[in-house]
C-alpha cells in the first residue's frame, strides 16, 4: 500500500522516541514509512507481506542527494542489513513511574543482486505507530527531508513538527529531555549540546526555509532549558 502523497506520518510518541538510527538508515526508514497508508486499519497490516516495502536505489539516490545510481544501490543493500539490529525506545509516564517499550524496526531484509531495489519488512510491533492514526500524529512530506546532511537536523525537523500542527509553534524543553530524544553523545555537556547540536541544526533548517529562534534558560548558573520558537516554510 503506497501513500500517494509520499508523506511521512507517525504517532507523536514515535516521532519523539529514541530511534537509534544513523542518517543513512533514517533515509531508508523514511522512504518505507512514506509508503504506509497511515489511515489504514491495523488489520490491513496484520500479515507480513503487507508490511513488506520495496525501496529502489533511485528513491534512495533522490533523498540522499546522490548522483551515482550504482553506489546508491550498493548503499541501500549495506544499510538495510544494519537495520535488522536497530531498535527504537518509546518512553511514557504511568501512575507508577516510567514505562519503556523497546521495539525492533525491521523483521527481515531481502534483495536480489542486480534488481536495484531491496525489500524491508517492518515488525508487527511498529505498525500501531504507523497506521490507524487519527490524532496526535506527526506528518511531513518526504521531500522536506531530501538532502538533509545531519541526523540531528532530521530529528529536529520531526520534533518541531510533532509539537505543532500549525505553521508556527513554540516549545520549552529541558536540555536533559532534548539530549535524550536527540541521542547526543553522553560526554556532551549542556553547553556542548547548544553549540554542537542545536545551533548547527537550526542553521541547516533555516537554509531550507525555516525560521527558528531559541532562548537559553538558566537554573542558577547552568543552562537547563531551551525555548524554541519557529515558523515552517
Amino acid at each position: 500500500m503506497k501513500s500517494k502523497t509520499e508523506n511521512i506520518v507517525m504517532k507523536n510518541a514515535l516521532a519523539r522516541a529514541q530511534h537509534e538510527l544513523k542518517l543513512s538508515e533514517k533515509r531508508i526508514i523514511a522512504i518505507a514509512i512514506s509508503k504506509i497508508n497511515s489511515k489504514a486499519s491495523k488489520l490491513d497490516y496484520k500479515h507480513e507481506q503487507s508490511r513488506t516495502i520495496k525501496i529502489s536505489a533511485k528513491e534512495y539516490q533522490k533523498i540522499a542527494g546522490r548522483k551515482d545510481r550504482r553506489n546508491a544501490y550498493r548503499d541501500i543493500i549495506d544499510i538495510s542489513e544494519t537495520l535488522i539490529k536497530k531498535q527504537l525506545t518509546i518512553k511514557s509516564n504511568t501512575m507508577t513511574g516510567t514505562k519503556k517499550t523497546v521495539i525492533n524496526w525491521v523483521a527481515a531484509v531481502e534483495y536480489e543482486t542486480g534488481r536495484g531495489e531491496v525489500e524491508i519488512t517492518f515488525t508487527d510491533k511498529i505498525m500501531p505507530y504507523l497506521c490507524a492514526i487519527e490524532d496526535r500524529f506527526t506528518a511531513y512530506a518526504l521531500k522536506e527531508a531530501e538532502g538533509i546532511k545531519s541526523i540531528y537536523t532530521w530529528r529536529m525537523l520531526e520534533f518541531l513538527t510533532s509539537w505543532s500542527t500549525e505553521k508556527e509553534g513554540q516549545r520549552r524543553i529541558s536540555i536533559k529531555d532534548y539530549k535524550e530524544m536527540m541521542e547526543t553523545p553522553p560526554s556532551h555537556k549542556n553547553a556542548d549540546t547548544i553549540k554542537r547540536i542545536i545551533e548547527p541544526t537550526i542553521a541547516e533548517l533555516e537554509k531550507r526555509g525555516w525560521t527558528i529562534n531559541y532562548e537559553k534558560i538558566k537554573t542558577g548558573r547552568e543552562i537547563t532549558h531551551v525555548t524554541f520558537s519557529w515558523r515552517k516554510p
